[in-house]
Formats: structure tokens, sequence, C-alpha cells
């Protein structure tokens, strides 16, 4: 098999090269044609792929979004795309400009956003960016599948520092050709910030070669989801000492909302959103270039094939268990017809890791999961690999939920564990399965653990043994692949190895 598939080919215009753009630095891209022609603007993110704003499967108004990133330089783009090689439709490129006061001039960008409408789901469609007349850039991708057909994607967390794991785990994930990403969060260390994802996000999942060593390109042909992790909003209000955006600190804070575009059906105004300070300008620019994204992105819901996905935000200052969070969460599970359901969050509910352990908040909505019929919660936060055996729980005392912005939130309560169901010869389980697939490339937690079940309960859930699996002792990522009433699960170490298995069935 060839090493790059048609689907995530991308080659400059001359042909010389696999990518059209040419490392000029860490993080930084210019267009090959740059090295003669230095009018051209400068790439600080090269053409990546990103979902549209419509979370349903609805055929024939299927909306992709490409983004890039560029310098300050005025450029005139154009985008092309179509489902053969004439690329005979037009996109609609809007552009934002985000400047980082007392940075170089080099981290003041523009964010360019091209809305390719119209398209039918499970089609191949070519595109192709060109620049003042001369081409930059040719890709490919996929629209989601519809219902009734069989998808695979890969899940993984707290990855993106430029660290060896995160390089070989981009790598493998790339190599099993999924149809897209769901990230479960700290998506760059350490605050989220803009010149952190063009340091250690960018040149890894969108890479000029694939290879162990370097990460691959995934981002120009894969739609890239994730949720908000604490590291996406790390910093602390100076006098409160809570968690907040503060754009005089950073002034690239909060860079989930301008690098990415996700469906905007979470509530317009979360209960607790974000808090963000600093001065009247740099928060201005911030909210021009984020629009509408920022706050309803924070929580957010999206189909794809036979499966369903409910993104939350589940950070400290979030109250998971406010009223309106919950009829929205209740409401958004309730309308999907899908078969497989996902709630993605940050932080893990069920998790014995020492690092997070007390973080309990998401317990809360537990009850709320079951009756909605969720198959799957996918966490990250915890930097390792665990699955729990199919779990229903009962919280008891929940006066820690509302305890905002203290870490100290544990949730206790009764455990009903379907013990028989081993993903071989039981399939079929009595409850929802927790997954921890924090182990995306920062340093690892507790990889002692690893082979250790008498290290897996912890007094305070009266040592009851949750947990089925955990793989501490190197990174790696998971591989879902659904057909039907048929669902697989494998976790794929950083070496591309095979360290968990387990098939689910629902015929």
């Amino acid at each position: 098999m060839a090493l790059f598939s048609r689907r995530h080919f991308l080659r400059s215009a001359g042909g010389v090269t696999f990518l059209a753009l040419a490392p000029i630095g860490r993080g930084l891209f210019a267009a090959a044609s740059t090295v003669k022609a230095r009018s051209l603007p400068v790439f600080t993110a090269l053409p990546y792929l990103q979902p549209g704003p419509e979370g349903r499967l609805i055929d024939g108004t299927e909306v992709v979004r490409l983004a890039w990133q560029t310098d300050q330089r005025p450029a005139n783009f154009e985008v092309r795309f179509g489902r053969d090689e004439a690329c005979d439709l037009s996109g609609e490129i809007a552009r934002t400009e985000r400047t980082f006061a007392g940075k170089s001039e080099i981290d003041s960008r523009f964010n360019y956003v091209a809305t390719l409408g119209g398209l039918a789901l499970g089609t191949e469609y070519r595109y192709r960016v060109t620049c003042q007349g001369e081409t930059m850039a040719e890709g490919y991708f996929t629209t989601r599948q519809p219902r009734g057909t069989a998808i695979r994607f890969v899940a993984f967390g707290d990855n993106a520092y430029g660290e060896p794991g995160e390089r070989a785990v981009a790598y493998h994930a790339y190599r099993a050709h999924p149809d897209f990403i769901m990230n479960t969060g700290d998506n760059v260390y350490e605050s989220g910030l803009d010149s952190e994802y063009a340091r250690y996000f960018f040149p890894v999942y969108n890479a000029d070669a694939a290879s162990p060593a370097i990460g691959a390109p995934l981002l120009r042909s894969i739609p890239f989801y994730t949720v908000l992790g604490n590291h996406d909003v790390e910093a602390k209000d100076p006098v409160t000492k809570h968690p907040c955006a503060d754009f005089d600190a950073a002034a690239d804070a909060l860079g989930y909302y301008t690098n990415f575009s996700f469906p905007l059906n979470g509530p317009a105004a979360p209960p607790q959103p974000t808090t963000i300070r600093g001065s009247a300008g740099r928060v201005d620019n911030f909210k021009a270039c984020a629009g509408d994204r920022f706050p309803r992105m924070a929580n957010y819901s999206y189909d794809y094939g036979d499966a369903h996905f409910l993104c939350l935000d589940s950070n400290v200052y979030v109250d998971p268990a406010s009223s309106e969070l919950v009829r929205w969460i209740e409401a958004d599970l309730a309308a999907t017809d899908a078969r497989w359901k996902f709630v993605a969050c940050h932080h893990p509910p069920f998790n014995i890791g020492r690092e997070h352990y007390t973080e309990q908040q998401i317990r809360a909505l537990a009850p709320l999961f079951e009756r909605g019929g969720v198959d799957f919660v996918l966490s990250g936060h915890e930097h390792n690999y665990q699955r729990t055996v199919p779990l229903r729980f009962a919280p008891g005392d929940r006066s820690r939920v509302g305890a905002l912005n203290d870490k100290n939130r544990l949730v206790p309560g009764q455990f009903q564990l379907d013990t028989a169901f081993d993903g071989n010869d039981h399939k079929r389980p009595q409850g929802i399965i927790y997954l921890v697939t924090g182990a995306g490339g920062k340093h690892l937690y507790e990889p002692e653990f690893t082979n250790h079940p008498d290290k897996w309960t912890w007094a305070q859930d009266g040592h009851v043994p949750y947990v089925a699996t955990v793989v501490s002792d190197r990174h790696s990522f998971t591989v879902f692949d659904l057909d039907g009433p048929r669902l697989t699960l494998r976790q794929i170490d950083e070496g591309g190895e095979e360290v968990d298995r387990i098939a689910i069935s629902k015929a």
C-alpha cells in the first residue's frame, strides 16, 4: 500500500514536492514559489480541513470549510473545488486579522476560511488554492458519510507539545486512514495560545510528510473535531485565581475559537462560559476573529454515518448539572436517530489516575447519559489509556458538583458493573463504557499502572473495580470501526502495535 493515499494527497504547483508549502522556520511555512517571489504571503498554517456549521446529516446541503493562516501580507486568494480536476465551483472566502501586540510581526496574522457548500454526502471532492493567479495547494477530501455507511474514526487527546510521542501517534493515526478525528481536549500546551498552535499543532498534524519522527498530513483532508480542555483555557485571574483567558498576559489566548470551526448548535450563551479579561483592544480583536464561535462553540453536536457525537465543555468553571445545560443535553440526545451515541469531554467522570481523580463533576450526568442511550463517553485529562467495564452509576452526594473552579468535586454513588462483558464472547454491554484516551503525546501519567490491576481502585469508590484495562507506559490512540450494528474498538500504541481490542454487537 502506498504511504500516501489518494484521499490525503496534496502536491505543489510544479509537482516537485509532496507539499506546496516549504518550511522557513519552526511552525512557519511559505509557498514554494516565495523563494523566488517574496510578494506572496508566508503561511503560518497550511490549508486544513474543518467541519461545516451543520451538525445534522442533510444530503445536498453539506458544507466543508478549508482554513489557512498567513502573515499580514495582502494577497488575493481563490479556492476552487469540485468532483474532478476541473474544480468548477468557487468557495466563498472570509478573512479576519488577529494582532498580537508586543510580539514579533510574524505572530500577527490573517486567518482565512473558505466555505465550500452544496456538497453531497459520502462524496470525494478536490480543491485547489491559488494566490494571485498561482496554484499554491491542491488536495482531496470526502464529505461526511450518510446513515447506513461504515465509518472509521480515531480518538486521542492531551497531545500537542512537539514531543516524539505526539508525532508517532499522528503518524500511526494517519496510517489508519480514518474518516475523521475526535480529539478529547488539551489540543496544545501549555495555554491554548495561537502561537502554540503554530509551533506544536499544525506542523505535526499537517506535516509535509508522514513519519513517526515528523507527524503526518492529516488535517488537509481529515476533519478534526475537539473539545475544550483545561490547557486550552489555562490562565488564572490574578485576583480570584480562577481559570480565565487573560489577553493582557497573552494576546493570542483561546486559539480554540479562532483556529477551529465546529457546528454552532449548542447553547448560544453557555451557563458558565470561559471568563475573559484584558484591555478592550485585545479582547475586541479576539472577539472579531472568533465571531459567533465564542462562546457558543464550547458545546456542540454532530452526526457522522450511524454515530452521533455530543461535545461538552467540562472545565472546572462549568456546572454540568445546571438546568439549562441539562435541558440542552437531554434534548440533543433525544433528537437523534443515530444507532451509536458518543459523548466527548475532557474531564473523565470515571478515572483511577492520581493526577485528576477528584475532578468528577461529569459523574452527575451519568443517569442522563444512560437515559439518552449513550454507548461511550470519551475523555482525556489523564495522560494514559483507561477503559471501564460497562457500567451504570447512581450519584449520591452531589454537593461538590456545583463547586465551581474547585478541583475537589467528588461524586460518590452506587455502581452497577457488567462483568460478563468481555468484548469477545460477550459483546452486548449493559451500561456505558467510559474511555480515557489521553495518551496523545504529552508526558505520561502513572506508567507503573500498566499490568497492575491492584492499583486500579480507590477507597472513595469503595474499591469498586470499574476499570477493565489501563495502558499508561506508552503513548497511544483509539480506533473505532462502526458498521451497522457492529462496533470494534482498538487501542494502538506509538509503535503501531495493538494493545487493546473489544467488539460490540447490537444485532
